[in-house]
């Protein structure tokens, strides 16, 4: 059985897919999070209000950049 990578990924935002899709870093850096983690990162790139933010949220995912640091500090909203 092979797996669709839109089934996998139906639920990521649009930025965020394509990301995951064509950079290996940004793949093994999301594939590293837990459901939890992965739940709130989902939500940060849908409430991100510019592509900027976006691209600072995908950069975060490189695996030598700290990744919970997204988690800590003021919340959004």
């Amino acid at each position: 059985m092979t797996m669709d990578f839109n089934n996998q990924t139906g639920n990521l935002p649009l930025g965020l897919s394509m990301a995951v899709a064509m950079n290996e870093q940004v793949k093994a850096g999301y594939d590293s999070l837990t459901e939890t983690e992965k739940e709130h990162l989902i939500l940060k790139c849908k409430d991100a209000k510019s592509k900027e933010e976006i691209d600072r949220i995908i950069a975060s995912l490189d695996p030598a950049e700290n990744i919970g640091s997204l988690f800590r500090g003021p919340s959004i909203g």
